[in-house]
C-alpha cells in the first residue's frame, strides 16, 4: 500500500518518488496503481500530504503537459476519472459532534475545474469542519441559496479567471455580509472586496485559514444574489 511517510525532511525524496509513479500510472493508464499509490499515501501520511504534496502537484503536471500538448486530454480525464473515485475512501468515518460547521464551496459561472475544490474539501473535512461541496459553474443564486440554507460559517470560491470574480464584486460582497468569503487560485488575484480575502497559495495554510474563519461567527442576513 505504499511506503511510510512521516513528517520529515528524510522523506522528502519518498514523496517526489511517489508523485513520478503516480505520473508514470497515469501515462500507462494503470487505475489499478494509481489508486494503490494514493490510498498508501494517505494511509500513511494523512490527507494533507496525499492532496497538498502529491495530488496537487502530479494534477499541475498533468495540466502543464496537456496544455504544451505533450499528453493527450485522455490522459488529464483518466486522472481525474480516478482520483475522483478514491475520494470516497479519504473519507473515514467521523465522529458527529452536536454543532456542525458547515463550509459552502463553489466554482463561479464559467469555472469548469472543480477538482481541486473537492481535494480541498477533503483538507476541511480533516480540520472538523463540514464542507458542501456545489461544484463547477455555480450560479451566484445557488451559491447564495446554498450559504443560507445550511448556515455557513464560510464561503470558498475557487476559480482560475480573477475578472469573474471583480466583475461581479456587487454581488459578493453581499454574499460576504453572510458569510465570510474566502477565494482561491488566480480567482483571488488582487482582491479588494470587504468581506473577501484571498487564501495562502500554500494548501496547509489555506486550510487553516478557513477554519479561522469558519470558527467566527457570522452576521446572518439575507443573501440576494442575481
Amino acid at each position: 500500500m505504499g511506503p511510510a511517510v512521516h513528517d520529515s525532511a528524510d522523506n522528502a525524496a519518498t514523496v517526489l518518488q511517489g508523485r513520478d509513479e503516480i505520473f508514470d500510472a497515469i501515462l500507462g493508464l494503470d487505475a489499478d496503481t494509481m489508486r494503490e499509490l494514493i490510498l498508501g499515501f494517505q494511509s500513511s501520511g494523512g490527507t494533507d500530504l496525499v492532496v497538498a504534496d502529491v495530488l496537487i502537484p502530479v494534477l499541475r503536471r498533468v495540466g502543464d503537459m496537456w496544455a504544451s500538448g505533450q499528453l493527450s486530454v485522455l490522459h488529464e480525464h483518466h486522472a481525474s476519472r480516478i482520483i475522483r473515485s478514491v475520494m470516497a475512501d479519504f473519507r473515514r468515518p467521523a465522529i458527529r459532534s452536536q454543532v456542525q460547521t458547515p463550509v459552502v464551496m463553489s466554482c463561479p459561472p464559467g469555472e469548469l475545474h472543480d477538482l481541486p475544490s473537492h481535494l480541498f474539501s477533503l483538507m476541511l473535512l480533516e480540520r472538523g469542519l463540514t464542507p458542501v461541496v456545489l461544484g463547477a459553474d455555480t450560479p451566484w443564486k445557488a451559491t447564495a441559496a446554498a450559504v443560507r440554507s445550511c448556515s455557513a460559517k464560510a464561503c470558498v470560491l475557487s476559480g482560475m479567471k480573477p475578472a469573474g470574480l471583480r466583475h461581479r464584486s456587487a454581488v459578493v460582497k453581499l454574499l460576504a455580509h453572510s458569510a465570510p468569503v474566502l477565494v482561491a487560485g488566480p480567482l483571488g488575484d488582487r482582491t479588494s472586496i470587504p468581506g473577501v480575502s484571498a487564501l495562502s497559495a500554500d494548501w496547509r495554510v489555506a486550510g487553516d485559514q478557513v477554519l479561522a474563519a469558519a470558527t467566527e461567527l457570522p452576521i446572518p442576513i439575507d443573501v440576494g444574489a442575481s
